[in-house]
């Protein structure tokens, strides 16, 4: 199903019939965009009456818990909008990362999980929310222009090295080619305030720290669908 707003367009499962009778594992961070992703999902498997099964799953960082602390409450949300939709309650992986940011630290922690669960025939296809980055002459404006290290290359404007959960597993990214802005503006237009209210994008253990990258990104696409 597309999906179009002024900010841009993006397909949910086309040639969704191809999907049925599968169970599809959606990465939920607690963030915006993998929110949005999951309730898309749900309302495209409702509205075209398919059969299939959504299975989030989460990687819980003790050193930051509030960055995915919200995924049981989204869930359930999200559930409870879509109740003909089955959705499985999060499968989740705990570690604790000791503050290393690099891109990749979660993914060493949450990758082995997805490919058991793959291995047993529990997941057929992996859907991730990563979207890029706003544009380079906004990030320039954030108050701390992160380390190379920190952010996710995939993030960064023509620099779209999409490389999803490697090895023989089939992965899904509508996201990647826009960003935040239309994902706010889903919210917006979906009247779903409430719902991103209860996403944090903060990946500091305090959250919301509104210095981070990843706060200011936030601010940056809530101000330009809200106030702008």
């Amino acid at each position: 199903m597309q999906y179009k707003n002024k900010f841009g367009t993006i397909d949910v499962l086309r040639k969704s019939k191809k999907f049925n009778n599968k169970t599809l594992a959606v990465s939920m961070s607690g963030g915006a965009d993998s929110t949005i992703l999951c309730y898309l999902l749900a309302n495209t498997i409702q509205k075209e009456k398919l059969n299939i099964t959504i299975q989030p799953y989460s990687g819980y960082d003790t050193w930051a818990p509030l960055d995915s602390k919200g995924v049981i409450e989204i869930v359930q949300y999200i559930q409870n909008k879509f109740p003909t939709v089955d959705i499985q309650w999060p499968i989740s992986t705990v570690f604790n990362t000791n503050g290393a940011l690099a891109p990749n630290n979660k993914n060493r922690f949450i990758r082995p999980l997805i490919e058991k669960l793959t291995e047993h025939g529990v997941i057929d296809i992996v859907m991730n929310g990563i979207s890029m980055g706003p544009p380079i002459e906004i990030q320039q404006t954030f108050q701390q222009d992160p380390d190379p290290s920190v952010v996710d290359m995939r993030r960064r404007p023509g620099l779209r090295q999409w490389h999803e959960i490697e090895r023989a597993i089939d992965s899904l990214a509508p996201f990647k080619n826009i960003d935040k802005s239309f994902i706010v503006q889903c919210y917006k237009e979906f009247g779903i305030e409430d719902l991103l209210d209860k996403t944090n994008s903060c990946i500091l253990p305090q959250g919301n720290c509104s210095e981070c990258w990843w706060c200011q990104e936030r601010e940056w696409a809530i101000n330009k669908v809200f106030y702008i």
